[in-house]
């Protein structure tokens, strides 16, 4: 068997189990808050925000700098780093005994997670050039996959034994990644050294100097924000929308998981779609397609409807972030191309962490239905803005 197919089998199995146990956590914080004595209904959302952001707050800043690491010393290393890290952070959790010890240890997890980037990376080297969209769709869907699982686990383990010990399964979950990493993961890595590779600063230059992926980068936050804006509430719409307490949990583990879903089943085909019909189309559907999915949201009378709307989106949002990095690939050169994800990923990071955060606030303010809303507004000018961007970098100076 090939490199390139041996390390994306590999990968995809790590990252799987990895986002599995992640998923398995985040629909259930509101939920657990309130068993760490949080009960008012506007903290919840609040802290909700704040807890969802807190990895993501430290990890933005910390991504280009475990990429280039990566690219001098190696992306295993990294991978490994990130999974038995975020092992350790998650059993942290099972013991915390109040809100601020949560807190903190969320951003405990921040500072030593980020496996995403340096896969991408590691896989990207070793993938010939037409096959780029379909190795990077299909180890896409591995996370996708794991985000279904996930919150389906979390379901059942909030159920018969509580929210506790989801975190101690995530633990174990994210060790057993690890251990995956190190026995089963294959790198040819010549050691570049300090002197080889670039530096933050002139990485950083790179991207805002190139149009594309000036543009990539500010696509990706946007998208990733509008994303994380409603997630971390999506278990207090469903209990909003009058379905029975008792069996909560549960619906909001199918409502996470119908997404990733559709996504996983999709992920592959956009990505080999965008190898023979262009990138920039691919994202424009997906683009159109999330904006047309999200509007209803915003008026569901019943968790059914709300699943169902979930799983259509979930097929296009599985073309965006497979189509970005395939661009990314072909945009960089080997020895910065760590460094350059590691960038990319801090875009995800920081829609990931201003999302949850404004989210919570506007929630609380506004009520849940006007998230959807405003999420709808944000897709919509993406998508105008793409179509915008595009024709302006085919047209002649």
């Amino acid at each position: 068997m090939e490199l390139w197919k041996k390390n994306l089998y590999s990968l995809w199995v790590a990252q799987f189990i990895a986002v599995a146990g992640l998923s398995m956590v985040v629909p259930f914080l509101p939920f657990y808050l309130k068993e760490l004595g949080v009960t008012a209904r506007e903290d919840v959302k609040i802290w909700s925000g704040l807890l969802f952001s807190a990895p993501f707050m430290v990890a933005a800043f910390l991504q280009p700098i475990w990429g280039i690491l990566g690219d001098r010393y190696g992306r295993k290393p990294m991978i490994v780093r990130a999974m038995l890290g975020l092992a350790l952070a998650n059993i942290l959790m099972g013991f915390a005994r109040t809100a601020p010890q949560l807190l903190a240890l969320r951003f405990f997890q921040g500072s030593l997670s980020g496996f995403v980037a340096p896969s991408l990376a590691l896989l990207a080297s070793s993938t010939p050039k037409e096959k780029t969209g379909q190795a990077l769709g299909t180890l896409q869907s591995s996370l996708v996959t794991g985000m279904i699982i996930g919150p389906l686990l979390g379901g059942l383990l909030a159920h018969f034994m509580g929210y506790r010990f989801i975190f101690f399964w995530t633990g174990f979950f994210c060790l057993g990644a690890g251990l995956i990493t190190i026995k089963l993961l294959r790198e040819n890595f010549i050691k570049t050294g300090a002197r080889k590779s670039s530096g933050v600063m002139q990485n950083l230059r790179y991207v805002f100097g190139s149009p594309q992926l000036r543009f990539m980068l500010l696509l990706l936050i946007m998208v990733q924000f509008s994303l994380m804006f409603v997630a971390p509430f999506l278990s207090l719409y469903v209990e909003f929308l009058k379905f029975p307490p008792e069996y909560v949990g549960l619906m909001t583990g199918l409502v996470f998981g119908i997404t990733g879903v559709t996504n996983a089943a999709t992920a592959p085909f956009w990505g080999k779609r965008a190898d023979r019909v262009g990138y920039r189309e691919i994202l424009r559907y997906s683009l159109a397609g999330m904006t047309l999915f999200y509007l209803p949201h915003a008026f569901v009378t019943n968790a059914y409807q709300l699943l169902i709307l979930r799983a259509g989106l979930g097929i296009f949002v599985a073309g965006v972030l497979p189509t970005i990095n395939a661009i990314v690939q072909r945009s960089t050169v080997e020895k910065d191309r760590g460094g350059i994800y590691g960038i990319f990923q801090s875009g995800l990071l920081v829609g990931s962490t201003a999302g949850p955060l404004l989210g919570g606030l506007l929630s609380a303010s506004l009520g849940l239905r006007a998230i959807f809303l405003i999420t709808t507004g944000i897709f919509f000018l993406a998508a105008i803005w793409e179509r915008k961007t595009n024709q302006e970098q085919k047209s002649p100076p």
